[in-house]
């Protein structure tokens, strides 16, 4: 309640005869010193000043794809080293799911491999190949994940529990999945978030990641990343920047 913004919470009920029932309330939250929300933004973000809704979305997509320098997907395998490098240890890197620190050399996948976020075969049908210059090479979606757990994650939507559909990450990145996540949707106007089963071009949960998104704040290892990627792909994901915007857009009504 001390955060702005605008929160869907979710309620459920069930009955002695197992009947179920699901009410979806937006809460609004106001800063009583800054009513209009108003956040000062840096020269990147300076065309969204004052926006709200689908107008800072489109203003963002625009943004974020403008002077996009694409990398290919084997130059990945050179960078992750560096986006999600251990702070306490400059040879290591941070596996996403296991949060296990690791050699951050590349040993053709033995130690670590490539992990899309928004996994591969839900955004795209393309080949995806070490050359390839596409959605499948974005930075931003691309995290170190352990072989067998990236494996058992397949292409499981997100959830706080692991199922034969879902898969429950750790608590410490729930709310960096969820931005990634955030930075899709906006970067890519045919991906979706939504509350269902997702199929290709989705994914899901999108109440939850919203809830992750507040219960996770930005940290510092995100912030190192978001810039490290801006050095090679030259473009951010805003809502590490700015975490209000996820707010500002409400992804519920606006995508």
């Amino acid at each position: 309640m001390n955060t702005p913004g605008n929160y869907v919470i979710t309620y459920y009920a069930i009955d002695s005869s197992g009947n179920e029932a699901f009410l979806a309330v937006t809460y609004t939250i106001v800063d009583p010193e800054n009513p209009d929300g108003t956040i000062e933004l840096t020269e990147y973000y300076s065309a969204a000043t004052g926006l709200t809704g689908e107008a800072l979305l489109l203003t963002l997509r625009q943004i974020i794809n403008t002077g996009i320098t694409r990398v290919s997907y084997g130059d990945a395998r050179y960078i992750l080293d560096e986006t999600d490098r251990d702070p306490n240890n400059p040879n290591n890197l941070i596996l996403i799911y296991r949060g296990t620190s690791v050699s951050g050399v590349w040993d053709n996948g033995i130690t670590w491999n490539r992990e899309h976020v928004w996994p591969q075969s839900l955004m795209m049908t393309s080949t995806l190949t070490n050359t390839s210059k596409n959605i499948g090479s974005d930075l931003h979606n691309l995290k170190p994940a352990n072989p067998s757990e990236n494996s058992s994650r397949g292409n499981k939507y997100f959830a706080n529990l692991t199922t034969t559909e879902s898969y429950a990450p750790r608590s410490e990145v729930k709310g960096d999945i969820a931005r990634i996540l955030f930075y899709m949707i906006v970067m890519y106007d045919y991906l979706e978030l939504i509350d269902s089963t997702p199929t290709l071009y989705q994914m899901a949960m999108l109440d939850l990641l919203i809830q992750w998104h507040i219960d996770d704040p930005v940290d510092d290892f995100e912030r190192h990343r978001n810039d490290v990627i801006y050095s090679y792909q030259h473009n951010r994901n805003p809502f590490i920047d700015y975490p209000e915007f996820v707010a500002m857009i409400d992804f519920t009504v606006n995508q």
